[in-house]
């Protein structure tokens, strides 16, 4: 007879004002569990405070008010000091109870405030671990409470400030949400034996490097490995970085490094100034590219700042404008992308890294687009890359080819295999 087991789901929001909401949806998610009576196990909410003390504060069903865990003799002199400590102390908190798998799934509930003290905790717990976050906030820009966590996002529609019809409704959606996904992270799932023996790594792609991208991921799975791959668009680059740290992948084929160019010129796309620090630090076989680093990506052609309105630009279609990187520019990338390799690399370790350039062009659109095309550019990168590395156990692999080319990219993939002692 199966044994049956209790699992744990973290309501989280501030109970000064929203203690009717909350109470709401722990009542809700008992009632689910209860539903199901033929489920090896039940799951119980766990009620977290995270406002200010108040009378509310008392109630029987919370579990714990985080202002409890703040040190008494700390003194905050704004709103936003105090915010931040709540939010940081949360973060230490339900990261335990993951640890000592005595939190299965995580639903915070706010408004701008509420979301902003949650949201850092949801993007710091395990990707697959079941975490939403549903707030008021969710309608416009998401990326500062998601980041490049796999948190799930649901918007309340109405104001959290009074149980109506609507608001009962998208409560009950995000009480069944976190509910089976606790349930499915926890219930009998057949076994992936390639998630265990076969070796993982990681690919960066751009939808102007798609054909390399394919192309390399293709040999390396015929050659065994389990490819992820990750859309350089800012939050692409981010999460791959942390996966590396984490230690999820044994190779790195960073083909598109196109996010370092959004980073330096003010792209929109840019994955932060932690881009291409991971794979050196942690010692691990990578092989780098310069995928798309012809391009500054930017919104909508209105969106154009007035100091890229008279280069080379490519509508790459009514969302997506591209800016073609100078030679000047490209000769800054080469810099950071040697500084970066060298500066990070873990000693003993950086003979794992190859950086492979493609002598011909770097996209699809540098390939296929003469008006675009910038044969001085490409040279600035190439040789600042060359001469940045020299005399470091980095090797540099020039290859007459186009990125797209499909010995390079399989070439590319090869050598990461061979750093990996794979072949």
């Amino acid at each position: 007879m199966t044994a049956h087991k209790d699992f744990k789901i973290a309501i989280v929001g501030t109970c000064d004002t929203k203690l009717e909401e909350l109470l709401y949806l722990c009542d809700y998610i008992s009632a689910l569990s209860k539903s199901s009576d033929t489920s090896p196990f039940s799951i119980t909410p766990v009620l977290i405070n995270t406002g200010k003390p108040s009378q509310s504060s008392n109630h029987p069903k919370i579990a714990i008010s985080i202002h409890s865990l703040l040190s008494a003799s700390n003194k905050y002199t704004t709103r936003n000091d105090l915010i931040t400590a709540i939010g940081g102390a949360l973060k230490s908190y339900l990261l335990e109870l993951e640890r000592n798998n005595e939190v299965h799934g995580v639903l915070a509930v706010g408004g701008s405030c509420g979301s902003s003290i949650a949201s850092n905790t949801l993007q710091s717990l395990s990707f697959g671990f079941p975490k939403i976050l549903l707030s008021t906030m969710a309608s416009g820009d998401i990326k500062p409470y998601v980041g490049c966590s796999d948190t799930s996002v649901l918007y309340s529609v109405v104001d959290i400030a009074g149980l109506n019809s609507i608001l009962k409704q998208v409560l009950q959606n995000a009480a069944g949400a976190i509910v089976g996904m606790v349930r499915a992270q926890n219930s009998l799932r057949i076994a992936d034996s390639s998630s265990t023996k076969n070796k993982k790594v990681a690919i960066t792609m751009f939808g102007i490097t798609t054909p390399a991208c394919n192309a390399a991921r293709e040999f390396l799975e015929r050659s065994g490995c389990e490819v992820y791959v990750f859309h350089a668009t800012g939050s692409g680059g981010m999460a791959m970085e942390k996966l590396i740290l984490e230690g999820t992948f044994e190779g790195v084929l960073d083909l598109t490094t196109t996010e370092l160019a959004d980073e330096a010129f003010g792209g929109i796309l840019s994955a932060g100034s932690e881009r291409l620090k991971g794979g050196a630090k942690m010692g691990i076989p990578m092989v780098v590219s310069t995928g798309a680093l012809d391009c500054i990506n930017f919104g909508p052609m209105e969106s154009l700042p007035e100091k890229y309105q008279k280069r080379k630009i490519y509508v790459h279609n009514s969302s997506v404008t591209v800016i073609r990187t100078t030679a000047d520019e490209n000769k800054r990338l080469g810099e950071i992308i040697c500084t970066r390799l060298i500066e990070n690399s873990t000693r003993g370790k950086n003979q794992k890294v190859e950086v492979w350039l493609p002598l011909r062009s770097t996209s699809m659109i540098d390939q296929t687009e003469p008006s675009f095309r910038d044969e001085e550019a490409n040279k600035a990168l190439h040789d600042s890359i060359i001469d940045g590395l020299s005399g470091t156990e980095v090797d540099v692999v020039k290859k007459d080819l186009n990125i797209n080319d499909k010995g390079f990219a399989e070439g590319a993939a090869a050598a990461l295999l061979r750093l990996m002692a794979l072949e």
